[in-house]
């Protein structure tokens, strides 16, 4: 985040196109790791996506209904970001003793992509945090939170038994584990309510109060789908069928909460995964036939 910021000031007054480029070539030469084409594509998409970032009317419209990222207020969220990290992982061992991070940690910023992303290249696991991202969406009451959700995903994949390789997550796997990261997330902080947890979109349970039982069944055509038929769900820049960006989190935080309620947060953590399939489509066939909340 210092080079960061660094750049940022000297290339304040250069084009979008510029300043993408001067990125690509200071920046993402500099951090291979972080901004790794596994993640990110090749040199044109991260280009391409450096462009919009660094152009103030297409870096709002990346997370519309949200105030505008500021740098000031980017550089903020990058001098604290670390040591606040440091104290959220003290706090979550205290819930899961036996955790050990075994990931690599880097803050950067994520040109919009992620606030958190646990991810695995070149041998080695690695937890992205993207500190534009987190500036936008997050701040002092929701950041324990936000912490217990990213570290959790490292935990589960600590202590789960080796699985058969994947080619790709079917949905149904990454509504368990999205889903109970979130709600793991509120369990560890009572404080918050759902909409906290769930963070963006900003309106998401109240849109969804009666738009429930159709995403469940939506998500039910695809719930042993792969690659985009399945991230669709959990991105926030798609919408299944005119429901809110990221519903999967929301149907994903419901199940969770579903098998949660009443159990030690380390047994959920071990939950074998043929359970979990089988779980997830029985609670979603019961969730599309429930009748929806009135609106309020």
């Amino acid at each position: 985040m210092p080079a960061y910021e660094k750049f940022a000031a000297r290339t304040a007054n250069l084009s979008p196109d510029e300043r993408a480029g001067a990125f690509v070539r200071e920046i993402v030469s500099r951090y291979p790791d972080y901004y790794a084409p596994v993640v990110y594509g090749d040199t044109s998409q991260l280009h391409a996506r450096a462009v919009r970032f660094f152009d103030p009317a297409k870096r709002a419209a990346m997370l519309a209904g949200l105030p505008p990222l500021t740098e000031a207020h980017l550089a903020q969220m990058g001098s604290v970001i670390g040591p606040e990290f440091l104290r959220q992982q003290r706090r979550f061992i205290r819930t899961f003793p036996d955790f050990r991070c075994a990931s690599t940690v880097e803050f950067a910023v994520s040109l919009m992509k992620f606030d958190g992303h646990p991810v695995e290249f070149g041998g080695k696991q690695h937890l992205l945090f993207g500190v534009d991202v987190i500036a936008a969406l997050h701040d002092d009451t929701d950041m324990p939170a936000f912490f217990d959700h990213e570290i959790f995903h490292l935990y589960q994949r600590q202590v789960l038994p080796a699985q058969p390789p994947m080619a790709a997550d079917p949905a149904w796997l990454t509504l368990w584990t999205e889903g109970l990261a979130t709600y793991v997330s509120q369990r560890m902080n009572p404080q918050l309510d759902a909409q906290h947890v769930l963070w963006y979109p900003p309106d998401m349970v109240t849109r969804m109060r009666t738009q429930t039982g159709r995403a469940a069944g939506l998500f039910l055509r695809d719930i042993d789908k792969t690659n985009s038929e399945a991230d669709r769900w959990f991105l926030g820049s798609t919408q299944v069928e005119s429901l809110p960006a990221r519903t999967g989190y929301y149907l994903g935080y419901l199940f969770a909460k579903s098998v949660g309620d009443g159990v030690e947060l380390p047994a959920l953590a071990r939950m074998p995964l043929e359970q979990v399939h089988e779980k997830a489509r029985a609670f979603l066939t019961a969730l599309e036939r429930s009748p929806p909340e009135p609106a309020p």
